[in-house]
């Protein structure tokens, strides 16, 4: 009887070939999400280990400066101190040293002919050194030669090629140092690459590059490359023999694996965050296939009453559904890893377009991928059958003659099933944000809490399906009589399976919703944080990005605004990694008399304007977390490995830049080998200055420093609202896959009840309704359906995005807010979605054949 059966459900695929169609694509959808950011991590995790390969492969043996502390989570080898570059020729002496070079890269920003800067390819701009063809760097040589004076430039020939430059050219350049002018004389790029992620790089030689980058002498760290037949580690041990204590040597092999390991991180946390968006896909997938499903079996149901009446067994009919899913998971699922390979690429351009700099990796297709892949689209289609195979398995023989006495969903059972999964999602939810410590554990906790809230809500939904989609059609019904009629009443005395079509599309728009919630919350808290702690003018931002200090500026910025009479107050902000009682603590430094005027700090114990390179200010809460108080002494390690004794003179309450330990800048330089980065600075008009006459001398006093950007109050406010408004179209473009399948769901939906409905179709257009009423009608009943999904996702999305907002510090997040233009937004494009989900569906209702309509049973 199995090979029956399996024959049975290969010609039932066939026989309702649309059908299959429609579920095999639910299937594709989910699975080539998952694959694709499977694909794309693995792709791009290759991609840059090859790179970090290339790039280091001749180097033998590299020093560097021993890290004082495990400073992993702050950016790790960033932070080691730097090294003086007299130290090279010490290596150089040392026997089985072939070649030992100084590695050091700095701040440096390429002109256009007109003196603009010219914008990477979404990577950052940076300028490092050429050691010449011999030497240890792994950079190949495009065109020209290489740099070898003041007068040389060269640069990487993907940046040479957009900006229209050519050998031969005057190229400017700014870097800490000022604005100067080189020839081009050559590009490089890599072995089989002319850019380098996207990043733009300027290039001279080492001794230019000293002066230019104002290394101040010192250099990251020496590479040596070693001769012929000489050990690594004996040429190490001979190494740190002749050099001053604090330094450590590491291998190449060594080398790649640390800075694969740190690549590997960014790229699995990447990964990571598809595979979130991607398994939404996979969920709202299950929904449209659980949904076909069990339309399709209530619309065989004399077909299955025969199969039982005939002497086939409720396992049997089972069996004969599960088959028919598992085969339709094997397609879709096949047709699902290949299509990731597309949708890896898509997203690579995707993210390319907003600037991300992605490389075009060689895609990666592991066995892992295909498994799990598997796993989903199969899984997810035999999960789905299980109800409705339960219920095939069901139906009586009887049934076959009466096709009434099928089986009926009960109200009661689910909505105690809805009220108990919402409940405990709801409990788990909470949970996770306000209880919950590690990020493992709030993640998880959360994701299934929203997990089983989505499924209560969905289940509670099929309950208030009935009024509320009758509340929702009665202006349609008003305005557009018969049709709007005929299609709230379709809507309205279906309720589950109104309910069950709109959850899919519910699920998108929830999480669209809570992420404008989330987002709105952020850019009103941003403006309240400057309204309230900010009496600033002016905001300093490095206009680059990635280079040394994370996009730093030179401190030489702030001392040109400081000087300035219309300037009252300026300081800049700078990041110092320091090591308190074992845990790593970020120390911002501030010019104390500065800050104090510019920021709002709510001083409880002290006097911000008088810390000395002695003292220590801390927030309130940083402080008991840490066992400190007001007066208290603290040893603190700083990264040169010093530890000095400072003591808390400053207890403050408001740390609204989530900034909560700081010195001043004077502690600052004493502890900090090398330049001094600004991470971002404030500045303040002098009173009496007027706004237009302050903004002129801050522009012309800024106008050579074409590194950083310097930006009033509403400018600063308005691009950090433009970063949140891109961050929330980058959420909603991932959504988008989702959002899709729900509205293809919905089509499907409407187009089994089209078939479901095919006498009654018939007799209506017997007794006059037009072709056009017909379409219209079933446009206004996915209008409704959509509507009511969308209603029901920005009631639920609200929820969720309110919770997280209020789970959020208080320092990010400080109050709650809602976006009306985007409610608004959502429900005019669920009336689109609707449109577009009724073209099949109403076309073909209109084009039936009334007489053969009317003979259908």
């Amino acid at each position: 009887m199995a090979g029956s059966t399996q024959l049975l459900a290969r010609r039932s695929l066939r026989a309702r070939l649309g059908r299959t169609v429609a579920i095999a694509f639910a299937v594709l959808a989910g699975v080539s999400f998952v694959s694709g950011s499977f694909v794309l991590a693995d792709s791009l995790g290759r991609s840059f280990d090859q790179l970090i390969t290339e790039l280091v492969q001749g180097i033998d043996v590299q020093v560097r400066s021993e890290a004082a502390f495990d400073n992993d989570d702050f950016g790790g080898d960033d932070t080691r101190p730097p090294i003086p570059v007299e130290l090279v020729d010490v290596v150089a002496g040392v026997d089985g040293v072939a070649i030992a070079e100084p590695d050091f890269e700095g701040r440096a920003q390429i002109l256009d002919p007109d003196g603009e800067p010219i914008s990477s390819a979404g990577g950052p701009t940076f300028g490092v050194v050429w050691s010449g063809e011999d030497g240890l760097t792994s950079v190949t040589l495009k065109e020209g030669r290489e740099p070898a004076g003041p007068g040389d430039v060269a640069l990487d020939k993907a940046t040479a090629d957009r900006a229209g430059f050519e050998i031969g050219d005057t190229v400017s350049y700014v870097t800490d140092t000022g604005t100067h002018e080189a020839t081009l004389v050559g590009t490089i790029g890599l072995s089989d690459s002319d850019s380098f992620v996207g990043a733009s790089v300027v290039v001279l030689d080492i001794e230019t590059g000293l002066d230019r980058y104002d290394t101040q002498g010192l250099v990251e760290t020496i590479n040596i490359g070693l001769a012929e037949g000489a050990d690594a580690d004996a040429v190490s041990a001979a190494v740190l023999n002749v050099l001053p204590a604090g330094l450590e040597t590491i291998t190449s092999e060594e080398l790649i694996e640390e800075t694969q390991d740190e690549v590997g991180e960014f790229i699995s946390v990447f990964g990571n965050g598809l595979l979130g968006f991607a398994f939404v896909t996979a969920f709202v997938a299950a929904f449209i296939i659980n949904n076909v499903f069990q339309i399709t079996i209530g619309q065989r149901l004399r077909e299955l009453a025969l199969m039982r009446a005939i002497g086939a067994s409720g396992t049997q009919v089972k069996r004969l559904i599960r088959i028919e899913a598992l085969l339709v998971g094997i397609i879709g699922t096949v047709l699902g890893v290949l299509a990731g390979l597309v949708v890896a690429r898509l997203i690579v351009a995707a993210f390319n377009a907003a600037g991300a700099g992605f490389p075009t990796p060689d895609l990666v297709l592991l066995p892992r991928t295909i498994i799990v892949a598997a796993i989903v689209g199969i899984g997810v289609t035999m999960l789905s059958v299980i109800v409705p195979a339960r219920r095939a398995a069901k139906i009586p023989p009887l049934a076959a003659m009466r096709p009434d006495i099928g089986y009926t969903a009960i109200r009661s059972r689910r909505l105690v099933a809805g009220v108990v999964l919402s409940s405990i999602g709801v409990l788990m939810l909470l949970g996770g944000l306000f209880l919950a410590s590690g990020t493992s554990a709030i993640i998880g906790l959360a994701a299934i809490g929203a997990l089983l809230l989505f499924l209560g809500v969905a289940s509670l939904s099929a309950t208030v399906a009935s009024p509320v989609s009758r509340f929702i059609g009665w202006p349609i019904a008003k305005v557009f009589k018969t049709p709007g009629r005929l299609a709230q009443d379709n809507v309205s005395r279906t309720p589950r399976r109104t309910a069950s079509s709109a959850a899919a599309l519910m699920i998108g728009v929830a999480l669209v919703s809570a992420a404008a919630v989330f987002a709105s919350s952020l850019r009103n808290s941003i403006s309240a944080t400057f309204d309230r702690a900010i009496n600033a003018d002016y905001v300093v931002q490095s206009d680059g990005g990635g280079g040394p200090g994370d996009g730093g500026f030179p401190p030489v910025v702030v001392d040109t605004l400081a000087a300035l009479p219309e300037i009252e107050a300026a300081t800049p902000f700078r990041i110092a990694f320091a090591q308190i009682d074992g845990d790593v603590k970020t120390l911002s430094a501030v010019d104390p008399v500065a800050a104090e005027q510019l920021v709002e700090f709510d001083v409880v114990d002290g006097d911000l304007s008088e810390i000395e390179i002695t003292s220590l200010a801390v927030h309130d809460e940083a402080a008991e977390s840490a066992g400190l108080a007001f007066g208290d002494d603290v040893d603190v390690t700083f990264e040169n490995g010093e530890t000095r004794t400072l003591q808390v003179d400053v207890v403050f309450s408001d740390n609204s830049f989530g900034l909560n330990w700081f010195i001043g800048l004077d502690l600052h330089e004493e502890v900090t080998a090398g330049t001094q980065d600004d991470l971002f600075a404030l500045a303040k008009l002098a009173d009496g200055v007027d706004a237009a006459d302050g903004d002129r001398a801050v522009e012309d006093a800024t106008a050579e420093f074409t590194q950083v950007n310097v930006q009033s109050n509403a400018e600063f406010l308005q691009e950090q609202e433009d970063q949140i408004n891109q961050l929330l179209l980058v959420i909603s473009f991932l959504l988008l896959f989702a959002i899709v399948i729900a509205v293809i769901g919905i089509s499907i939906t409407l187009a089994l009840g089209v078939f479901e409905r095919t006498r009654e179709i018939g007799l209506l257009r017997a007794v006059g309704m037009s072709r056009r009423q017909t379409r219209r009608s079933v446009r206004w009943e996915a209008v409704i359906v959509s509507l009511f999904g969308a209603v029901v996702g920005i009631v639920l999305g609200t929820f969720l995005g309110a919770v997280l907002s209020i789970a959020v510090p208080d320092n990010i997040i400080s109050e709650l807010a809602f976006s009306p233009v985007i409610i608004i937004g959502i429900l005019v494009g669920a009336v689109v979605a609707g449109l577009f989900a009724a073209l099949y569906p109403s076309h073909k209702a209109s084009s039936m054949d009334v007489l053969t309509a009317i003979a259908t049973e």
